[in-house]
């Protein structure tokens, strides 16, 4: 069980990055080249990568056989929205009150969605 747990969470890790390509390279796109808000970049470049993450998560991390279900998406989607929810206010938070640069303040909010995902994905999506 232990092992299949480690497996999983470097799989994830893995996904993560690719996810995270995605989430950046938008996010850089909509803020910087067409000086979109930040926080509504953020929301519009971790859906994409949130749409990446259930598919490749579902079939390699998770090794899910059977056809998706709606419930089981509906989780997921639930899931990503609380994280979402927190990676925005922490996003906000580091860039807008504590001052921090755009992008460590995206890594910060980005670390925190990939704790919430992990741990959700595992205990109620994916189980």
């Amino acid at each position: 069980m232990k092992k299949q747990a480690e497996t999983q969470l470097i799989r994830f890790a893995l996904v993560g990055i690719l996810n995270t390509a995605i989430d950046f390279g938008l996010f850089s796109l909509l803020a910087l080249g067409f000086h979109v808000n930040p926080v509504v970049s953020h929301i519009l470049s971790y859906s994409c990568g949130v749409l990446n993450s259930y598919f490749i998560n579902r079939t390699w991390t998770f090794q899910r056989k059977e056809t998706a279900r709606a419930a089981e998406f509906t989780k997921f989607a639930l899931v990503n929205l609380v994280a979402l929810g927190a990676s925005s206010l922490v996003l906000f938070l580091l860039e807008e009150q504590a001052g921090l640069q755009l992008f460590v303040s995206k890594a910060g909010a980005t670390l925190c969605s990939m704790a919430i995902n992990f741990i959700g994905s595992k205990l109620l999506v994916f189980q």
